[in-house]
């Protein structure tokens, strides 16, 4: 879309994948160079390690440290994996859709089919489906290509969940949308034997190697065909495994605690998956977790307390081999790769020395824990049960100042974390009614957790808003380009209603937004900009109740294309998007723009069983 957006890819893709590997694998790279132990499958590869190619990996890091806060999108793509449970029958695999926007369609494509599935139509801001796919969805094959990714596309912003159920097991995941997804993934070594042994939890002799060890489903999340490497750390010895995926396709591999990353030559989806993790009362609970890219990863976390949980741990995941993780200036120790909690009965800060994704692990659960610098102001909760429990970490000074949808939430009794700005809270709500909990003044963290026969799930709510809102939890504003070309002056007529404006895109992050939101087209499309005829100065036709229109500080010509007419407009064939002047007596395309409108109270309609 935008120059400076692309920057980031064109630097990657003019370094080697090999070169973006040596940066994450150099720690075990030191300690393996002496040998390399590579199976057939693996290609042999050299590494010439130069000053210059530091550099470029340098600039490479300075511009892909970018986070994308919120996890709402308009194309997602996810998969189900094999819920064993004991062999349960009754299996229930769902994804539950919700509107952002008013006027939303939906399309699911399945099985490689190139036509949609399954369509929605017409859904309304905070409308919320469920469609119920059949056990033949379920991802089972092992070391095997697949069709039964699950694409969806939408004309406006939706958040996406999936949800897993057996009889005594249910999992809940936050679908990323395709902008969270990445071309490098540390993987969690998660040895199963280890695990069990955390947890005093003896494996059966009888219980089957299949599934024994947890899966990693890899999917590719673009039309095109997609280069992987595994990269693994066999007894200090680095070896690589490389393949092919087809075009939204997905390949699912055992893993175990040789696994360190994952590279690709375009974008991914990867998740990390056990069918049935053995408990102590022999049943065994399913696990789905959806691993974030390498960009994601941070130093600072809160562990919440969770009271059901008897027992749990942190596992951490890392490129650095080094990285230890303290909480008030004391190293965590660590049994197998498991790291004990100084204080479980109370919420924790804990510090990595390096960047790390963390878990909170316990038999059954796994949360994906939010780091400090992906805090939010605003989440969207999507529950399966009508009561369901919140945890909150918000900063102390400004805690009381929590909200949800129907109002401000009172006499809540914090709990503040030692040594730290933080407290965190626990409430329930009953109902499916709330929508949102949201901060006026500060970011928060939010995490939502239920329970269904003593089994606890959950984690991260989804983030829709960045920022914090005295107004409201708002999605950002809508942009809307008309249908029929039209001159300046009438393009500002068609715009200008109670309901919305002319575009105006007075900053880069509006900028960005338009062109994330807009659909493309080989045309351009009128923006409220345009000269003065008595001093030929450029100003904002902001037609807005609230306020004057703005001073001109941001502009975003193309070359040599601010003096030539006095009306603004700006390409839509989605390369850059610059802008040009023209004679506003051209007739372009209307862009409009409706303000940001506050989230309310989510309204369910009855599931739809998938074909």
């Amino acid at each position: 879309m935008l120059p400076d957006m692309f920057l980031t890819n064109v630097i990657l893709f003019s370094v080697s994948s090999a070169l973006m590997m040596i940066s994450l694998i150099e720690p075990y790279l030191l300690e393996a160079m002496s040998g390399w132990d590579m199976p057939n499958v693996a290609r042999s590869i050299q590494f010439e390690l130069k000053t210059e190619m530091f550099a470029i990996l340098l600039i490479v890091t300075m511009f892909s440290q970018g986070l994308t806060i919120v996890s709402y999108g308009r194309s997602f793509i996810t998969a189900f994996p094999e819920n064993l449970a004991y062999f349960y029958p009754n299996t229930l695999s769902c994804l539950r859709v919700t509107a952002l926007y008013d006027d939303t369609f939906v399309n699911i494509f399945h099985n490689g089919s190139s036509t949609p599935t399954k369509s929605i139509s017409d859904l309304q801001k905070g409308q919320t489906v469920t469609v119920v796919f059949p056990k033949s969805a379920e991802v089972y094959q092992l070391l095997n290509y697949s069709t039964k990714s699950i694409q969806i596309t939408s004309n406006k912003y939706i958040a996406v969940q999936s949800i897993t159920q057996t009889d005594y097991s249910t999992q809940t995941n936050v679908v990323q949308p395709s902008e969270n997804l990445g071309m490098n993934y540390l993987i969690p070594s998660l040895n199963y034997t280890n695990l069990l042994a955390t947890f005093s939890v003896s494996q059966s002799a009888s219980f089957s190697t299949k599934y024994n060890s947890f899966r990693l489903i890899i999917i590719n999340a673009e039309d095109t065909e997609n280069n992987i490497t595994i990269v693994k750390n066999i007894l200090g010895k680095i070896q690589l495994v490389n393949f092919t995926i087809p075009p939204y396709q997905l390949i699912q591999l055992q893993a175990d605690d040789s696994m360190m990353m994952v590279n690709s030559s375009c974008k991914i989806a990867v998740l990390l998956t056990h069918p049935c993790l053995l408990k102590a009362d022999c049943k065994c609970s399913m696990i789905v977790n959806q691993i974030l890219p390498v960009r994601f990863q941070g130093q600072n976390f809160v562990v919440p307390f969770i009271p059901e949980i008897k027992q749990s741990w942190l596992f951490m995941t890392s490129n650095n081999k080094a990285s230890s993780l303290s909480q008030k200036g004391t190293k965590l120790t660590s049994s197998s790769g498991f790291l004990s909690l100084s204080d479980p009965g109370n919420p924790q800060y804990v510090t990595a020395s390096s960047n790390v994704s963390l878990r909170l692990i316990s038999p059954g659960l796994f949360i994906e824990l939010i780091q400090e610098n992906m805090f939010a102001g605003c989440y969207l909760l999507q529950s399966y049960t009508n009561t369901f429990r919140i945890h909150v970490i918000a900063e102390t000074v400004d805690r009381d100042h929590l909200n949800t949808d129907k109002g401000f939430i009172q006499s809540l009794k914090w709990t503040e974390i030692s040594g730290t700005k933080y407290s965190s809270v626990e409430f329930s709500l009953n109902n499916r009614a709330s929508t949102t909990v949201w901060h006026s003044s500060s970011k928060i963290a939010v995490y939502i957790l239920e329970e269904t026969d003593k089994i606890v799930y959950g984690g991260p709510a989804i983030p829709i808003k960045e920022n914090p809102d005295p107004s409201g939890c708002k999605v950002p504003g809508e942009f809307v380009v008309g249908d029929k070309p039209l001159k300046w002056t009438k393009s500002l007529a068609y715009c200008t209603n109670p309901k919305r404006e002319f575009a105006c895109p007075t900053n880069r992050d509006i900028q960005m937004e338009l062109a994330r939101q807009v659909n493309t087209t080989n045309v351009e499309g009128w923006i409220g900009l345009r000269r003065s005829l008595m001093t030929t100065a450029w100003f904002w036709q902001k037609q807005t109740s609230s306020s004057t229109s703005p001073p001109v500080n941001y502009v975003y010509w193309a070359k040599g294309q601010s003096q030539k007419g006095f009306c603004a407009s700006l390409s839509l064939d989605g390369s850059d998007f610059k802008w040009k002047s023209a004679s506003c007596c051209e007739k372009k395309l209307p862009v409009c723009y409706k303000p940001p409108l506050t989230i309310g109270p989510l309204s369910w309609s009855d599931s739809t069983d998938f074909p």
